[in-house]
């Protein structure tokens, strides 16, 4: 036969009654937790350890980078974004971190494209490009910042508890 354990448990209605009154002040504390989230990686646009990783050829990708919460107050999620931008349109960020497969280049409104290596200029009709190799950056960002990460979401656990438990 089984062996019954029977144990009693007290606050639950008070437990009950803060969720009832008290869901704003943790959705408030939530999204609190997910900017200083986001603070870690962008402390402000353009600035921070995602930014100082990004490679900076113009620096523009780095100067791009922000974060936004988005979602209603029941679901948020915190997106971190580098949109910079080609003067074509594209998102270059993509290329940068992912890489590109080797491809060819030709120009759009002209009949050639122009190039100046070491004070000669050289024409070219079209121009075969090796590609170029990923670049994790941001995979090396998160890794490196792991122990804070967790760090914050433990504490934005302890103060929901705290709070769902009177503390």
């Amino acid at each position: 036969m089984p062996e019954q354990i029977s144990f009693e448990v007290h606050g639950l209605e008070e437990l009950e009654a803060r969720l009832a009154q008290g869901d704003t002040r943790m959705k408030i504390e939530l999204n609190e937790g997910l900017r200083r989230l986001a603070r870690l990686f962008v402390s402000s646009k353009g600035v921070g350890p995602l930014a100082d990783a990004t490679p900076k050829r113009t620096g523009k990708l780095a100067r791009s980078t922000f974060f936004q919460i988005i979602g209603s107050t029941v679901n948020q999620t915190l997106k971190i974004m580098q949109p910079a931008r080609t003067p074509e349109g594209a998102f270059y960020g993509h290329y940068v971190r992912e890489g590109t497969d080797p491809h060819e280049i030709r120009p759009r409104n002209a009949k050639a494209l122009r190039f100046e290596i070491a004070g000669e200029v050289i024409f070219a009709a079209k121009v075969n490009h090796p590609g170029t190799k990923p670049n994790p950056y941001h995979k090396r960002v998160m890794a490196r910042m792991r122990g804070q990460v967790q760090y914050l979401v433990n504490e934005m656990g302890r103060k929901v508890t705290a709070y769902l438990s009177g503390g």
